[in-house]
């Protein structure tokens, strides 16, 4: 006969020994019915519950309230209550469960609340299901999924599934380590919305604004002033077919052009239908979007994009520099300049070159685009370097998830 398996993480704090329990979710909480009958909460206490951040004001979260007329049937969250949200995201098809670390405040009447028992701590719940595939294996035969994609259960049955458990005073244990990682995560995100910040205001400096003839800020001894161009002066477009054996690229207004390949999406091609693709080299741009979405990306790369893309190159080198123009080219200043020249465009329709060649632009001499270019440059490889920390401390508690519980 097989010996059970024992319900022991593979890694756990010195000092606590034995199996964890397999009980029902109801063990340890207790299903509240308290709702906001005497309206002691207004539409300024409603709360959202959102996969990244949790339990959350619902107007500091998304700077609105969206609450109806009235909130008198909605349902009291206090804090450390347990909220279901029964509400399908992408990733997580059967809803969030996530608790009130914060003030109290009241929820939709279709979510369901819970109080927590004595034996459990309350962060260590939303710490067990942050797991997407533990949060979803649980949730997944106890929900019955109708019409329109709506979740149907009732909030007793949501606690109806098994889970596995430890005693309290380990919950808290666990529970303090991921609410450090969890600061940690907060901490560095913040570090690089800072960073964000901060380049689209160094951009903004770099670069005149509206009807200024020159920048607000120089670099080191330039001070030649800048030369006015239309777009037709700088760029000219290129359509060269027929090199099917190159890689498919496609356009991202954020990383410029890519390998297909690395996006994820699967499409097959014959030979025949990729030989009117447009070939693409390193440092020409293609116009592939919607005005209003910029729609200018910078290639680094040779490959072949949608002949419905408008591919174009710099028509004298010597004097211009890709790079600099890959910061010009996905300004906020110069999205907005579009609007002069795609008034009246119905959605859904791209830029053409065109339009884009009649537009004006304050231009320094290549040296100044140099170090224009590679200031900006630098400082995208610091946004890139904190992004990287963001994501291995990300990754480091999907680890924790995983080993840290049974």
């Amino acid at each position: 006969m097989m010996k059970s398996k024992r319900k022991v993480p593979e890694i756990r704090f010195a000092g606590f020994e034995g199996d964890w329990d397999k009980l029902p979710l109801s063990e340890y909480l207790t299903t509240s019915k308290t709702k906001n009958r005497d309206n002691t909460f207004g539409k300024e206490d409603v709360l959202s519950v959102s996969r990244e951040f949790g339990v959350i004001n619902q107007i500091e979260y998304q700077g609105r309230s969206f609450a109806g007329a009235s909130v008198t049937g909605y349902g009291v969250a206090e804090t450390n209550d347990i909220i279901y949200t029964k509400s399908p995201l992408r990733d997580q098809p059967y809803g969030i469960i996530k608790t009130n670390k914060g003030v109290p405040g009241i929820v939709s009447a279709l979510y369901a609340i819970y109080h927590p028992n004595e034996n459990v701590e309350p962060d260590f719940i939303q710490t067990f299901f942050d797991k997407d595939k533990r949060l979803n294996d649980y949730l997944r035969p106890i929900v019955h999924k109708g019409a329109k994609n709506t979740l149907n259960i009732g909030d007793v049955e949501a606690l109806s599934g098994k889970v596995i458990f430890p005693k309290r005073e380990e919950q808290i244990k666990i529970a303090g380590s991921f609410k450090n990682i969890d600061a940690l995560i907060t901490k560095q995100m913040n570090v690089c919305e800072k960073l964000r910040t901060l380049r689209e205001a160094l951009l903004s400096s770099l670069l005149p604004q509206g009807a200024e003839t020159k920048p607000r800020v120089r670099l080191g001894e330039f001070t030649e002033s800048w030369t006015e161009y239309f777009a037709s002066d700088v760029f000219q477009p290129v359509s060269d077919k027929g090199h099917p054996e190159l890689p498919i690229l496609s356009a991202s207004q954020e990383l410029g052009m890519i390998p297909r390949s690395e996006t994820g999406i699967e499409m097959s091609y014959g030979t025949q239908n990729v030989a009117t693709y447009k070939r693409v080299l390193s440092g020409h741009f293609v116009i592939h979007l919607r005005s209003f979405q910029g729609g200018f990306a910078h290639s680094a790369i040779e490959g072949i994009t949608s002949p419905a893309y408008t591919v174009m190159q710099l028509k004298d080198v010597a004097s211009q520099y890709d790079i600099f123009w890959k910061y010009v080219l996905t300004s906020k200043q110069f999205i907005k300049c579009l609007e002069a020249v795609t008034y009246g465009i119905r959605d859904g329709k791209s830029i053409k070159y065109e339009n884009f060649a009649t537009l004006k632009f304050l231009v320094p001499k290549k040296k100044e685009q140099i170090a224009i270019a590679n200031l900006l440059v630098e400082y995208d490889r610091l946004i890139q370097f904190n992004e990287q920390k963001l994501d291995k401390l990300r990754n480091l508690k999907q680890a924790m998830l995983d080993k840290m519980f049974v």
